[in-house]
């Protein structure tokens, strides 16, 4: 609002407020129309009419003649006014109302335009802000969520604190920080950035209840910032934080538990912002979930791997401590589990008058699945071996048993033979197993095939299985194995085979049988080439003297 009085603009208290509606202006603002008085002290009944109540700036010169028209915009609301006055009465008429319409037409026109500039300018602020904003927090939810998948990518606790200071300084960049996790009533410093050597941080613990920002941030249970350590009550001076100026501090919080503080620190005061006090709360929850996570499947691991321990001791007292010692026969067994325990099995079951009962088995499975099929089909098997003197007898009930009480797809390979030392023969019956291996005393070899059904274990509860009398010979050596030993594979994919097996058998059966034993496992791991064992692998021996 401007006021010319002789060529001098005089100051007004209208800016920003709304002209008095008594007044000229307000008459002309509310009724949108000119005004013109020609003697204003001499049309003082018309003022009246109107309701208008001049104001005059100058108390010691009041205006005769004043005239008087609205600024309007296109939509005809009114946007100012612009008056002239006069102390000489009667120097106004229509002409010069006219001639004020004209030049307020123009005046609002460019007044609209310099509106229209600046609101634009405006816009294009606020746009260029919020676009802004709203890179910026699409950018932080994209780091977010790699933040996420980064720290999801392992159940390794070390691995994750580390993956946790790293990942942070793509969200909030920082001087220094560290990860304290609560032990007890204790604060202890597990991983850290920018700070002293590892070894010297997990020497300086904190106790919960003194003076630390990390335990206020715990008791909280809410990001505390500090804007400078050198003026706040809260901030404890210690030597691994000599430089830090400003320090935000997250918990790790998890299912409503604390699990420890994620401390950000900056070598300048006032660093952190309230923006990096969200995406510090944000980043905390993520690293939480992510470091309990590890911490559970750690315990987990640890827990299976108490548990499988306790079932391998459980499983190796199911094989034999010792060998029972044979007339005219020595006898070797070994079984090399792929895991901590394994499906595969062998026995010798005393059945009196130097007669025994030879086990060699493979349950399907791995693990504890196949550990506990094996101990059903060996304890089961052992059983009918006392009860039934026929082979094809003890294989037709020990399936019986199995089929009815092992889950559907599972089955048990199975050799049993029922050795007469004294008589010097064997009746051998087969169930899904491998033919045994014989080498005579002149190094020929023959597989000893069994006629009739061979169907593993478990699949069928009626079988009719047969037997196999074989006469043994001195120097005859019989070897039982599972298909560990000839599916064996190496690098090339290529397998160990039993042409491998029967070469190996040919050439050095004037072994031991422990000695063969020894051989044959051998020849499997070079042949392997330090591969992983795929299966379990076992070899039973028996060397007719």
């Amino acid at each position: 609002m401007f006021y010319i009085e002789r060529g001098k603009r005089l100051d007004d208290d209208w800016p920003g407020s709304v002209p008095p509606p008594d007044s000229l202006t307000g008459w002309i603002l509310r009724e949108r129309q000119p005004l013109l008085f020609a003697d204003l002290p001499a049309e003082r009944e018309r003022l009246i009419e109107l309701g208008i109540a001049p104001t005059f700036l100058d108390n010691t010169v009041h205006p005769r003649a004043w005239v008087g028209v609205p600024l309007l915009a296109e939509d005809s609301e009114p946007i100012g006014v612009i008056s002239v006055q006069d102390e000489q009465p009667n120097r106004y008429d229509e002409q010069t109302a006219e001639f004020l319409s004209q030049v307020a037409s123009h005046l609002s026109l460019g007044i609209q335009k310099i509106e229209l500039f600046r609101e634009r300018e405006q816009q294009l602020g606020e746009n260029a802000r919020l676009f802004a904003a709203e890179h910026a927090a699409r950018q932080t939810a994209d780091t977010l969520r790699e933040v996420a998948r980064v720290l999801s990518s392992t159940f390794d606790a070390n691995e994750v604190l580390d993956l946790v200071l790293d990942q942070l300084r793509t969200v909030i960049p920082y001087d220094s920080a560290s990860i304290m996790l609560v032990e007890g009533d204790m604060l202890r410093a597990v991983a850290q950035r920018g700070l002293v050597s590892k070894s010297h941080i997990h020497r300086q613990p904190f106790a919960l209840h003194g003076l630390s920002a990390a335990g206020l941030a715990v008791k909280r249970r809410q990001a505390v910032v500090i804007d400078d350590t050198l003026s706040s009550p809260d901030w404890q001076a210690h030597d691994l934080g000599k430089h830090i100026r400003s320090w935000l501090g997250v918990p790790l919080m998890s299912k409503g538990k604390v699990l420890g503080v994620l401390n950000i620190d900056s070598d300048r005061p006032q660093r952190f912002t309230e923006r990096d006090v969200e995406v510090a709360r944000a980043f905390a929850d993520q690293a939480a979930v992510a470091l309990e996570n590890a911490q559970l499947y750690q315990e987990s691991v640890t827990r299976v791997e108490q548990e499988l321990e306790i079932a391998r001791r459980i499983q190796s007292n199911l094989f034999p401590r010792e060998l029972p010692r044979v007339p005219g026969v020595t006898i070797a067994a070994r079984a090399v589990p792929a895991r901590e325990m394994g499906g595969d099995f062998y026995d010798i079951v005393p059945l009196g008058a130097d007669r025994f009962g030879l086990l060699v088995g493979d349950a399907s499975g791995k693990s504890i699945p196949g550990a506990m099929l094996m101990a059903i089909a060996r304890s089961t098997a052992r059983s009918e071996a006392r009860d039934h003197e026929l082979p094809e007898t003890v294989m037709r009930e020990t399936n019986r048993w199995i089929a009815l009480d092992v889950p559907p797809r599972s089955f048990v390979a199975l050799s049993y033979a029922s050795l007469d030392a004294g008589g010097r023969r064997m009746a051998l019956a087969n169930a899904g197993q491998l033919s045994p291996l014989r080498r005579s005393a002149d190094g020929t070899t023959e597989y000893l095939d069994v006629p009739g059904p061979t169907l593993p274990l478990g699949i069928h509860p009626e079988i009719a299985y047969a037997a196999r009398e074989v006469a043994l010979h001195p120097g005859d050596m019989i070897v039982f194995y599972t298909d560990g030993i000839v599916e064996a594979h190496n690098a090339n994919r290529e397998m160990f085979g039993f042409e491998r097996l029967e070469a190996l058998v040919s050439e050095l059966g004037d072994l031991t049988p422990e000695q063969l034993i020894d051989t044959v496992l051998a020849a499997v791991d070079v042949f392997s080439h330090g591969r992983s064992q795929h299966d379990d692998m076992t070899l039973l021996v028996l060397r007719v003297d």
